[in-house]
């Protein structure tokens, strides 16, 4: 190890610079935010298996401001490198875009240049015509990679998506994680590949007309592997969260390493959007809201991107603030999730399954048809007419195109302790009749992975931490999170079951399901071509004795009707004469012919003239 060099000459670049930035083949340039310290060397790591040796310390030049930064040379892509604060510990980059090792392990220099993109023509795809995807990419496919996850990617086209949405793929600990503990911002999960093999399967995402969003945490930092406050003022000194630290939103440079990262998933890895988790976690005192701040830095990059992307508000319940335009007319957040008509359906499905903390009622549904939500912030309350008319003052439902429904989640399924689907939960018919409300709604409809087979793979939660105190109070606060349900027999967080018994065999997945969610997909992109399926023709009918529930569309032809009966195999037969059906173009039993009678959960969809 060669000892401590004279300190590199250099001055405080521009933000976007911060990190490790390849300057030439063999050359680059460190800069690091740390104020607190009298001094930052960068460590030359050298290592074997999982030994690691420092082969170099370069000491940096900080200026006035607290930024240290230097040029090293012999230093070229993959080169491994810590900063040392004070003679201390070496710690991975607060802005590291490589993390091969894990949140504990050293930082590597990353040519961002090196990647050959395809998708020069690429230009998005508009909100109206979104069909989203949901998954996770290491339970995705047997092997769960990046690269791997393309062999599947026509499969989701043949279905009718139109967008895919990651569970987050920011660096976190262990070897499994839903993604919501990460801890390296700019680094993409290594245990999926490197981050030329997430932007090789964008690539190829958009050379087959998908969209690709990345979910993204900035309401906490995860709990292992946080370094950024030995660094910075990163950690909120008011907030805390159930999750972790608190981003401290009050300081400029925690706004901008923020503002740096939404630039970053859309200029770096051609990311047509972005959704932000838990936005009602995002605390911040200042006057201009840094959610404010996110959106308008988002639209510029829009426009210098030449390209549609979607900016998504991960709220769970309806906040107009969010996506009422702005005072001078120009857009908010393209979307929010809203999670009511989900949790409606489960409780109308299965009384006393309890997936949230809100409390649904069984004739809650007709409520979330009508209006696409039950609950509104701030106070999480069940809405009254005066509030929806404070929310849309103009009138109308616009507001139902902004919102992001869906039959199930990650997060209904990974809050039931076995990490059981839907049709686990009642039945596949009644996942396939409620299926018809969802795919088949004004709002945006979002599918989780495996959904459209029914499959029988759980996906409960996992989280797979190195400190053994964490482990233990993952595993133990889960209960304690959910105490009314039954966790006997499910798999701790922390057991490696609860990860790898989430990817789907071929004897898990049912195929009516799926020929069904390909049938209403296609009717869908029809009905939004023929600009049928919108908020304005929509009306609605809820008949809670007999569990029958429609969406009505005004068309040129008349009324199309997509009616689901959401009732138990034992439940009383109705006459479809006697409910006004005209013929039957789709029926979610693939019974052959027109059925006189409306049985059990089934979905019918027919037109009628009136």
């Amino acid at each position: 190890m060669s000892s401590v060099n004279e300190p590199l000459q250099g001055t405080r670049p521009s933000n976007a610079t911060l990190g490790s930035t390849l300057i030439c083949e063999n050359q680059t340039q460190f800069t690091v935010w740390a104020p607190d310290c009298q001094s930052v060397n960068v460590e030359i790591i050298d290592r074997q298996g999982d030994i690691e040796n420092v082969r170099q310390r370069h000491s940096l030049k900080s200026d006035k401001q607290g930024f240290f930064s230097g040029t090293i040379s012999d230093c070229g892509a993959g080169t491994l490198y810590r900063f040392q604060l004070d003679n201390g510990m070496g710690r991975p980059d607060p802005r590291s875009k490589s993390q091969p090792f894990g949140v504990h392990g050293p930082s590597a220099v990353v040519d961002s240049k090196q990647f050959q993109w395809t998708d020069q023509n690429w230009t998005g795809i508009e909100k109206k015509d979104l069909v989203i995807y949901e998954l996770h990419l290491g339970s995705f496919t047997p092997t769960g990679t990046y690269l791997a996850a393309i062999e599947r990617l026509d499969e989701l086209v043949e279905l009718g998506i139109s967008a895919i949405e990651f569970l987050p793929l920011a660096q976190c600990p262990g070897n499994w994680n839903w993604g919501y503990d990460g801890v390296n911002y700019f680094a993409p999960s290594n245990n999926f590949g490197t981050p030329d093999e997430l932007k090789c399967l964008v690539n190829a995402c958009h050379n087959r007309g998908l969209a690709v969003i990345n979910d993204v945490v900035y309401n906490h930092v995860g709990p292992e592997g946080n370094y950024l406050a030995e660094f910075a003022p990163y950690r909120s000194p008011k907030f805390n969260t159930p999750w972790g630290d608190a981003l401290n939103f009050e300081h400029t440079e925690v706004r901008q390493f923020v503002l740096d990262n939404v630039s970053y998933w859309i200029e770096e890895f051609h990311f047509d959007g972005l959704r932000l988790d838990a936005v009602h976690y995002m605390f911040d005192d200042r006057e201009d809201h840094i959610l404010t701040e996110i959106r308008d830095s988002f639209r510029k990059i829009e426009t210098a991107q030449n390209r549609r992307t979607h900016l998504i508000g991960e709220s769970n319940i309806y906040d107009a603030d969010l996506i009422n335009p702005m005072a001078n007319g120009a857009p908010n957040y393209d979307a929010i999730w809203s999670d009511c008509l989900m949790h409606s359906i489960y409780k109308h499905g299965n009384p006393e399954l309890r997936l949230t903390d809100r409390h649904y009622e069984e004739n809650d549904i007709a409520e979330a048809i009508e209006h696409a939500y039950v609950f509104s912030t701030p106070e999480a309350k069940r809405v009254t007419k005066s509030d929806r008319k404070k929310h849309n003052p103009a009138g109308g439902r616009d507001y139902i195109e902004s919102l992001i429904i869906a039959l199930q989640t990650h997060d209904s399924v990974g809050n039931h302790p076995h990490g059981k689907r839907l049709h686990q939960l009642t039945s596949p018919e009644y996942q396939r009749s409620a299926a018809g409300l969802i795919l088949l709604y004004p709002s945006i409809p979002m599918i989780f992975m495996g959904e459209e087979w029914s499959t029988n793979a759980p996906f409960p939660f996992f989280a797979d931490f190195e400190d053994r105190r964490l482990r233990k109070s993952v595993d133990q606060g889960r209960r304690n999170e959910y105490p009314h349900h039954d966790w006997d027999g499910s798999p701790l967080p922390s057991d490696p079951v609860a990860f790898t018994s989430t990817r789907s065999q071929p004897d898990d997945l049912n195929p009516d399901t799926h020929r069904w969610y390909q049938k209403l997909l296609s009717l869908r992109k029809k009905l939004i071509q023929n600009e049928v399926l919108n908020a304005r023709n929509l009306s609605t009918y809820s008949d809670l004795e007999n569990s029958v529930f429609k969406l009505i569309y005004k068309t040129d032809e008349g009324s199309l009707h997509v009616c689901a009966r959401l009732a138990g195999l034992q439940a009383t037969p109705l006459s479809l004469q006697a409910m006004d059906a005209g013929e039957v173009l789709f029926n979610s039993n693939y019974e052959s012919g027109t059925p006189t009678e409306l049985s059990g959960s089934q979905c019918l969809i027919w037109m009628s003239k009136t």
